[in-house]
């Protein structure tokens, strides 16, 4: 068969796990496959080469990518299957093991997992399945990889998704004693601002209402660059794209925080009103055994200056609960804490042991029960700040960005500050950024 007619033929299915890093990186290997002419299909498709982007924050995390590869086998037991992304990174060999995986590329590589695909592109279809196992595996690591030693690879829009994904940096200097993601991408390194700025510019003249900023420690932007910068400075560059219409901020850690950029917040324009700013635990020594850098005194005050000068803000944290050791008071240290921040919802995570972390090996693993008692105790609370958040709202008008429908001549959005708001809206205003005012507000507050 003619090399065009097959690279035509073929056809590719994408599974992305975790973060918005993979979001984005998930898309950038779309987008190279189909410049090769590659017809990118469903994953639930019988498809020639299904590519799992993998996430391994979590056991669950692993667990779905391997139940992924052995759907994909039984879809088609002739395909080839690839994985990568930070589970491929950190536990290559037990990937490797596993018959329903035919390709492990690490994260040095998963920038080129398009030509990856096309060397693969000899075994399918209808070859011996088990001819595609001779490649094996792709060894790669992230550890001195330099983000400007690779090309430029724009994303020209996101499919499917109204709201976009701008990668600024990625992997972790700090050590959280909890954290297999320094493992899984290294050491922090920052994307040159010239390149943010072009592929923002890119995304938001490819008519995506809302650009989000992303990284691994999006705080670290620029320090490592020849020119060092930070995070605020590319913030006011991106602000004058004229065809930007909203900026957001990922996750951004306590510490890197500026009064600069809690400055910026205040300002009114295009950078949206929201931190997500992870806590982890509310009490100091959890936070001590976690390895965090800051005390829930830094973190209180924080948060309520951030909210003193704009209580509009939307504010989001992480909580782990179970950490190896904690008890019932540290429990409840956490919750109490919380309850008197003036946060608008939490992200609640039961801890998970991650082979080659110190806490995988600390003593006293909380049992899995009481752990996840605890997560229902927080996530009940977390439903009780955002019903009063968005209550606060009521008479505001605020900018949503459209990005669903909701029947019955109903559209679903975002809002700047992050709360979700459902709107009468013809269908021509779906994807697009509108002012809109909160009449009511949905939820129990009590």
């Amino acid at each position: 068969m003619p090399t065009t007619a097959l690279k035509a033929a073929l056809k590719v299915a994408l599974k992305t796990l975790g973060c918005k890093l993979n979001q984005y990186e998930s898309e950038q290997m779309r987008e190279q496959l189909q410049r090769l002419g590659y017809a990118i299909v469903d994953f639930d498709a019988p498809a020639d080469v299904f590519i799992i982007n993998s996430c391994t924050v979590t056991h669950h995390a692993d667990r779905d990518t391997r139940r992924l590869a052995r759907r994909a086998k039984k879809l088609n037991p002739h395909a080839c299957v690839v994985v990568t992304g930070c589970y491929a990174e950190v536990s290559a060999r037990e990937l490797e093991a596993i018959p329903e995986v035919d390709l492990v590329c690490g994260m040095a590589d998963k920038g080129r997992i398009a030509e990856l695909v096309r060397g693969l592109s000899r075994v399918v279809p209808g070859t011996d399945p088990d001819s595609a196992r001779s490649s094996g595996s792709v060894p790669g690591t992230t550890r001195d990889r330099s983000l400007t030693d690779r090309p430029l690879r724009l994303i020209h829009e996101f499919a499917d998704h109204t709201r976009c994904f701008v990668k600024v940096q990625e992997g972790c200097n700090a050590r959280c004693s909890y954290c297999i993601i320094p493992e899984a991408r290294g050491p922090s390194r920052s994307v040159p601002m010239d390149e943010v700025i072009e592929q923002t510019r890119c995304l938001a003249s490819a008519g995506h209402p809302e650009v989000v900023l992303i990284g691994t420690h999006l705080g670290q932007f620029g320090h490592d660059l020849a020119r060092p910068t930070d995070l605020v400075t590319l913030i006011r560059r991106l602000l004058e794209i004229p065809e930007l219409q909203r900026l957001r901020l990922s996750s951004i850690e306590p510490r890197e925080v500026t009064p600069e950029l809690v400055d910026l917040l205040e300002e009114p324009g295009k950078l949206c009103r929201y931190l997500h700013i992870p806590l982890q635990s509310g009490c100091d020594s959890v936070l001590r055994r976690m390895n965090r850098p800051y005390d829930t005194a830094f973190y209180a005050e924080l948060i309520g200056r951030i909210h003193a000068a704009q209580p509009a803000t939307g504010l989001g944290a992480d909580v782990i609960v179970g950490f190896p050791g904690e008890t019932e008071d540290e429990f409840e240290q956490t919750r109490q804490f919380v309850e008197g921040l003036p946060l608008s919802y939490l992200h609640v995570f039961t801890y998970s042991p991650r082979r080659g972390t110190p806490a995988a090996t600390m003593p006293d693993q909380v049992p899995h029960d009481v752990a996840l008692a605890r997560n229902h105790i927080l996530r009940d609370l977390s439903e009780r700040k955002r019903a009063a958040f968005a209550a606060s709202m009521v008479g505001q008008t605020l900018g949503v960005v459209l990005q669903t429908e909701a029947g019955d001549g109903l559209l679903r959005g975002v809002t700047d500050n992050y709360l979700t708001l459902t709107v009468p809206a013809p269908a021509e205003l779906l994807h697009r950024l509108v002012g809109c005012r909160v009449t009511r507000a949905e939820g129990a507050v009590s």
